[in-house]
């Protein structure tokens, strides 16, 4: 298994297979290019939702762990580095997410909670 090799369209849904063609104009992306757009920006592409990014990020992730795990693959310091600070990004997004969501539901419950004028 290789991050080069092309994402395997055929285990996601035909939704998701046509959102991830149009995003890449036609061409089957590698699992290397998956993995290098952010959850951020599948969430704002057409077709993509939460179940999608899950399906989506459910393959890649399983792709790139069995590379990973190949004794072959071994990552210098300055690879480590920038999939650390991806994955950190990544945190800091969905901890803005979760943040923005908290509020929305706490402005919810404000505005029921008052009596009608």
């Amino acid at each position: 298994m290789n991050l080069d090799d092309p994402f395997p369209l055929e285990l996601v849904s035909s939704r998701v297979r046509a959102a991830v063609l149009h995003e890449f104009q036609g061409h089957c992306p590698s699992i290397r290019e998956m993995m290098q757009i952010s959850d951020k920006h599948w969430l704002a592409t057409p077709g993509i939702g939460e179940t999608a990014l899950g399906d989506i990020r459910s393959v890649v992730d399983d792709r790139s762990s069995r590379e990973e795990s190949s004794p072959s693959s071994s990552m210098s310091d300055a690879e480590l580095l920038k999939r650390l600070e991806g994955i950190q990004n990544e945190l800091q997004q969905i901890r803005t997410m979760l943040k923005g969501r908290m509020f929305g539901a706490a402005k919810d419950v404000i505005a029921r909670s008052r009596p009608a004028a």
